[in-house]
């Protein structure tokens, strides 16, 4: 049934002005004509409620795509491009619906996943969905201990893992990790019934109304309908403190938030779009979270809900007499977005947003959380013992107050109290005056800025492994036996030994500035004189040396890898290894490791950017070999690694777990086994599923 001036009807948007944003962005609104705007398709089908949407699109045609909408009181109804209702499915109520992409089980066989909120059940409910005779196919019901309000869905790129992120009106929030046996959606983390848990728990604070999430950029928009939107991480392994996007007037562009959908665009941007009760139509830049466009929509007195997709805008058009959605061109929109000249670019298929090349290997092991919480532990070192590999050690960095001793079980001997010492590295075998061995490691400390030195043993009969070993000579810090720096702030730092022995240190400042210091080992302690300055344009951290070839390793955070001569009579200049480009390696690239067992050797970096690792074939001009992420395992409650700071890798058999070697990388969003925040820690992966996973000789 048509309902008349509805179908067909041509809705009018009109520039209104727009507020926040940069003085570029504003500049959208001095457009003074109006731009008309017709939409092309309005629901043959009305409801007295319809909550909430969202946007099915066919893999090769857009004239297939299925909108699914939630009617309250009258279920669940889907439309196809054209409006015509195809299924209705009644005799529940309905409130939120989202979608995504290719969930796939362990056979490779995979689905598109609707998730739908019912809160007179307190559940979730999830469908396969097609455009089939049937286009929705229940695989999962679950219980919730909330009456939900909304749902959206958050798909990791890298890991291809789907989360659901279920709220209620009175801002609890409660997240699952999902997975799919091929029939049946189950969740991937259960109580001790077999219930599904929550990986994740949050207690946002107002009336909640909307949720939308980007998977791009791994964030979670909250809309908190009286107050504004928020983001937050929204991955349970990668939270991020939230963010204010924008907020109520007069404190911001929003009235009354009703509903929230976004896009992405060719550019790695996109478009969050809100739908305002009093503020109409608005849409915001994901990047910064300027205000594009603000509209009103002729035909509306208020927007309840929307639904986006890379062809069509669907508003919910609810204060009619018979409540519809009304579908606008994608293209219309963004062309009305653009006038200001502020964003240029074209929406893409949510299914090309799947990253491709990254290779997933799985954490076998992790270190004890550090002491402290925040930001605190930071770098790995190795200790490796000659003797008894399996009983080698990894000695790590917590900034915020000292050393830790773990075994190759993860498990903590030692915590050497002091100083908020930042990176560290390890050399063995240095011979002493008195020609006894040491293994010396050097710390930054950034307390006092300075170098600190120790020296590592085993931890067998009850022995401390790290032992503080004091600076000598005339560049000693007045406070502390440490060498006194010249850097900023000390920051990176790596060892380096050359070919007749001598030890040097390689400390990095915020402000691109990089030291070389020459050491001299005594009977009791260490000596140090700085023998040159090298230097990148902006802040550095991560850093490695190749004692082999003579060369020092950089990463300028922002910007690129760069090559130095390790020789303290070489030249300062230069050469660039791999470019920041946003793909590969993306900001920040934080720790550099060496992969050496004498026949390959391999550059690693912690592309942090994108929670990746990129690795490079030192000895074929450093060419690209491949990406790979760490993975956590459910069945031994070890989660994964991101937004990793330090990494390092040995290339000794180390036992069965790690018969090739292992990396180290720092885990900054640490979990336990139910998901519950720990302090950081390191996560321990095994050299041989990274060779077999990148196909590695």
């Amino acid at each position: 049934m048509k309902f008349p001036g509805i179908a067909g009807l041509c809705s009018v948007l009109i520039l209104s002005g727009c507020g926040g944003g940069s003085s570029s962005d504003q500049d959208s609104g001095s457009n003074s004509s109006q731009t008309v705007l017709s939409s092309s398709v309005s629901i043959e089908n009305s409801y007295e409620d319809i909550a909430d949407a969202a946007v099915w699109e066919h893999p090769t045609d857009v004239t297939r795509n299925r909108l699914i909408v939630a009617l309250e009181g009258d279920g669940l109804a889907v439309f196809n491009s054209e409006g015509k209702q195809v299924w209705h499915n009644e005799g529940f109520e309905a409130i939120g619906a989202d979608i995504r992409y290719g969930l796939s089980d362990n056979q490779g066989a995979s689905i598109d996943l609707v998730a739908v909120a019912l809160p007179d059940e307190a559940a979730l409910a999830f469908f396969s969905v097609s455009d089939d005779d049937q286009p929705l196919d229940q695989v999962g019901y679950w219980t919730l201990p909330i009456e939900p309000a909304g749902v959206c869905l958050y798909k990791n790129l890298t890991t291809g893992n789907i989360t659901a992120t279920a709220f209620d009106e009175s801002g609890e929030v409660l997240q699952y990790k999902l997975a799919y046996d091929g029939i049946n959606l189950v969740s991937a983390v259960t109580d001790t019934q077999g219930a599904p848990l929550a990986v994740r728990s949050l207690s946002v604070g107002g009336e909640l109304s909307a949720c939308a999430v980007d998977d791009v950029a791994g964030t979670l928009f909250i809309a908190e309908q009286n107050l504004g939107i928020w983001a937050y991480g929204a991955d349970p392994e990668n939270v991020k403190e939230r963010a204010l996007v924008d907020g109520i007037s007069p404190l911001g562009a929003l009235q009354e938030i009703e509903g929230i959908d976004l896009t992405h665009d060719t550019n790695g941007d996109g478009i969050l779009y809100v739908g305002d009760e009093g503020a109409g139509l608005l849409a915001y830049r994901l990047s910064d979270y300027s205000l594009l466009v603000q509209t009103e929509v002729n035909g509306f007195i208020e927007i309840k809900s929307l639904a986006a997709s890379s062809d069509s805008l669907w508003l919910a058009n609810t204060e009619l007499d018979a409540p519809v959605y009304e579908r606008l061109n994608q293209t219309d929109v963004i062309a009305l977005i653009q006038q200001g000249g502020a964003y240029n670019s074209n929406q893409v298929d949510p299914r090309d947003l799947d990253v491709e090349g990254v290779q997933l290997v799985t954490a076998r092991g992790e270190t004890t959380e550090v002491d402290d919480d925040g930001d605190a532990a930071d770098d790995p070192a190795f200790w490796l013992n000659e003797d008894s590999p399996s009983d080698s050690l990894i000695i790590a960095t917590n900034k915020q107050g000292g050393l830790m001793a773990y075994t190759l079980s993860g498990d903590e001997v030692q915590y050497l109290k002091g100083g908020e010492p930042n990176n560290i590295d390890i050399r063995q075998g240095l011979i002493k005056p008195d020609s006894s061995l040491i293994s010396l490691a050097a710390a930054s400390n950034r307390e006092l800025n300075t170098l600190s030195f120790y020296s590592i043993q085993s931890a067998s009969n009850n022995q401390t492994p790290i032992q503080p070993l004091p600076a000598q000579g005339s560049h000693v810090h007045a406070e502390a036996d440490e060498l006194l720096s010249s850097v900023d702030e000390v920051y990176g730092l790596c060892m380096y030994q050359a070919e007749d022995g001598t030890p040097y240190v390689f400390v990095n400042g915020k402000d691109g500035t990089i030291e070389q210091w020459r050491l001299t080992l005594t009977n009791d302690g260490v000596e140090g004189a700085v023998v040159r300055t090298l230097s990148v344009d902006s802040q550095p951290e991560g850093c490695v040396a190749d004692d082999e070839a003579g060369i020092l390793y950089v990463g300028e955070e922002d910007v690129a890898i760069w090559s130095f001569d390790a020789h303290e009579t070489g030249p300062t200049d230069a050469t660039q290894i791999a470019a920041i480009d946003g793909v590969n390696l993306v900001a920040d690239v934080e720790g550099l490791t060496l992969f050496n067992n004498g026949t390959q050797k391999y550059l690693i970096a912690s592309s942090q950017g994108n929670n990746t690792y990129v690795v490079y074939d030192v000895l074929n001009n450093h060419t690209l070999l491949g990406t790979f992420a760490i993975v956590g395992d459910d069945n031994i409650g070890v989660d994964g690694a991101s937004d990793t700071d330090g990494i390092h890798v040995v290339s000794a058999n180390l036992g069965s777990d790690y018969p090739e070697g292992m990396m180290i990388a720092q885990d900054w969003y640490n979990i336990d086994a139910e998901y519950q925040t720990e302090n950081q820690n390191f996560k321990m992966v095994s050299w041989k599923d990274i060779r077999e996973s990148l196909e590695l000789p």
